[in-house]
């Protein structure tokens, strides 16, 4: 009767623990991507817009809508799925170059960052915490 507990129960947390492991396919990266928040909390003063290439290359296309300038940058990302589920971005005279952040979330519609090391709060959107949608 024992043995047949521990069974049960050793079974129920497998189930429990693979059913909490979310897999993220990779291919849903593809496209274009914009940052985006809810602007009642965060208000941003302008647009950033990746456009990934499924070859491990991607565009940037930054809006400053303070300056009124625009500039586009293209480089490389990595993505670690199989240890760490992360995407590291490499993008030349960027601010974030060379971060690597958790991929928390990616569907066909949603995207969501978590800078590697740092801990989700609202006052980090943006910079620590990054969502995106997917373009139209």
């Amino acid at each position: 009767m024992m043995k047949i507990l521990r069974t049960l129960i050793c079974a129920a947390l497998l189930v429990a623990g693979l059913s909490g492991c979310e897999k993220i396919d990779v291919n849903k990266l593809e496209g274009t991507w914009t940052e985006q928040y809810d602007p009642s909390v965060f208000a941003m003063d302008g647009s950033v817009t990746y456009t990934f290439d499924g070859n491990n290359g991607y565009q940037l296309h930054v809006y400053d809508a303070l300056s009124g300038e625009s500039h586009d940058y293209s480089g490389h990302y990595a993505i670690d799925l199989i240890n760490k589920g992360t995407i590291t971005i490499n993008p030349a005279m960027s601010d974030f170059s060379n971060v690597t952040y958790k991929l928390v979330k990616l569907t066909s519609k949603e995207m969501e960052w978590q800078k590697e090391g740092t801990t989700y709060s609202v006052g980090t959107w943006g910079s620590d915490y990054r969502h995106f949608v997917r373009g139209k």
